[in-house]
């Protein structure tokens, strides 16, 4: 029978407010912290921010190459900036500003890309941001961390900020279930096992996490399989590879991952448009 780790919340709350919340404390704390956005501050959470810092957020409005290069020219001069956008314009259009100005200088550029995955619903695929995870990844020198609530979104803009170097976040906006124990340490590269089992090891991130853990306590409760749960907290690292082989191996069947993404879709011939 799998034992449910007694620290885990299910309290539903929303962590759009988090990242602004510990912007702000920082920011208190070191007055090189500065925010660059695309003209998000209210889909940022940065009304607040704005009012008590008005020197220190550049709105560049819709322009989000030159929102990064702005951010890496601030850091070459000793800054240390957040650069906050939509995820797929940040991502999408910004893509090459992103490698030579931030990973190839190796300035330490914090990239928030707010509401990733399909959290646009209906705003449909040009805001849709399926691909960051994937084109992201595959630049050199720059962390990718996907936190799976409030408190690991809070340790992970902390740790970007002590961070030699660029690292993109994913901040999703819609309300999810708090996960991370209390007092639980966030590790660089190091998963955090939510839910003991023998079975299965289900690898999950961002907010499917949340998804994960109640798919194997349905599935657990079924007498179907005993899962254990992790959540990876970065999903680049040497460390969290280590970790995940040594997860799979204390359990009997192969590990299964999951993460924010969407089948592509199905080409279909228009009828009635030749054969």
């Amino acid at each position: 029978m799998a034992i449910r780790k007694e620290a885990r919340r299910t309290t539903s709350a929303s962590r759009s407010a988090a990242p602004a919340e510990e912007l702000a404390a920082l920011a208190r704390q070191d007055e090189r912290v500065v925010v660059v956005c695309n003209d998000s501050v209210g889909s940022s959470n940065l009304v607040a921010f704005r009012e008590e810092f008005p020197d220190r957020l550049v709105n560049v409005g819709i322009a989000e190459q030159n929102m990064v290069g702005v951010g890496a020219g601030l850091a070459n001069a000793g800054f240390v900036p957040f650069v906050s956008a939509a995820g797929p314009f940040l991502t999408g259009r910004a893509l090459e500003q992103i490698k030579a100005d931030c990973a190839y200088s190796g300035f330490r550029v914090i990239l928030c890309g707010q509401s990733p995955g399909m959290a646009y619903g209906e705003l449909g695929p040009t805001h849709h941001s399926v691909e960051d995870l994937s084109w992201l990844r595959a630049v050199a020198d720059l962390t990718v961390v996907v936190p799976a609530d409030r408190a690991q979104t809070r340790a992970a803009l902390r740790w970007a900020y002590t961070h030699d170097g660029p690292s993109y976040l994913r901040v999703p906006r819609f309300k999810i279930p708090d996960v991370t124990p209390p007092d639980a340490p966030f590790e660089h590269g190091r998963a955090q096992v939510l839910r003991d089992g023998g079975d299965v090891t289900l690898v999950a991130i961002g907010t499917l996490v949340s998804r994960a853990l109640a798919a194997a306590d349905r599935l657990a409760a079924e007498g179907t399989w005993n899962w254990r749960t992790r959540s990876p907290t970065a999903t680049t690292s040497p460390t969290w590879s280590s970790s995940r082989a040594t997860t799979c191996r204390t359990t009997r069947a192969p590990c299964c991952a999951r993460s924010a993404r969407r089948r592509p879709p199905t080409w279909r011939r228009p009828s009635g448009r030749g054969t």
